[in-house]
């Protein structure tokens, strides 16, 4: 049970985010994304195909799901003015719902 609830928040935050960064038409978005030398069509390219990973194997541990979130659980580089501009919530609330799923 403890990897598919980790798989359910994982998935229902890269849903959070991707529909976010393309409704978000906020500049700082972009430069954030740059600053960690990635563009927003390379972070939505991400976004997805972890979506698709987790709906394929809902009961696999996803390497990639950590690596493709880990900016917004642990605040890198402004990353709390990004989830901001984007309307969602910080990157500690964020994480603390990441480790309440992985203990779940």
């Amino acid at each position: 049970m403890g990897i598919r609830t980790v798989n359910g928040y994982t998935m229902n935050m890269a849903k959070q985010l991707e529909a976010a960064i393309i409704n978000s038409g906020n500049p700082f978005v972009e430069t954030f994304l740059d600053s960690l030398d990635c563009s927003v069509g390379v972070e939505l390219a991400q976004l997805r195909m972890l979506q698709t990973e987790i709906a394929r194997h809902p009961d696999t541990e996803k390497s990639v799901s950590f690596t493709v979130l880990k900016k917004y659980l642990y605040g890198w580089k402004e990353a709390d003015i990004c989830l901001a501009c984007l309307g969602l919530k910080s990157s500690e609330k964020w994480a603390r719902g990441y480790y309440a799923a992985l203990r779940a």
